[in-house]
């Protein structure tokens, strides 16, 4: 019969590995052991330095960057009737954008007449 201390060693390949890597004296080899940690390391928020450091994006900043590109495509159409179906279109996107980002960030819905204006507030 199985010893229940092996079994659980064959269920969690981890903790066992990490077993062998504290046994082995894994820790004393790490660099800057025994080195105190930067300032900067213990500054600001951990949890946004890690998102950042991971090339993370939400999603609504992705949404931000494309209805600024199509403003600008609907800036250069001449055709009155395109030009009110791309600003119908951005419009949807912009209410999806609203939904997504935090509050403060919500913007207002596209007007034919001041294009420009809200393309400076999408910069």
């Amino acid at each position: 019969m199985k010893d229940n201390k092996d079994d659980s060693d064959a269920r969690d390949l981890m903790g066992s590995i990490y077993k062998d890597y504290e046994k082995n004296g894994g820790y004393e080899k790490l660099p800057g052991m025994g080195k105190p940690l930067p300032k900067s390391a213990l500054q600001g928020d951990i949890f946004t330095k890690i998102v950042k450091n991971a090339g993370y994006v939400p999603a609504w900043i992705k949404m931000q960057k494309d209805i600024k590109l199509c403003i600008e495509k609907l800036m250069k159409l001449n055709n009155v009737e395109q030009r009110i179906e791309e600003a119908e279109r951005i419009n949807q996107e912009i209410l999806k954008y609203n939904r997504a980002c935090p509050a403060p960030l919500q913007k207002n819905l596209l007007s034919l007449d001041e294009i420009e204006k809200h393309y400076k507030l999408w910069e």
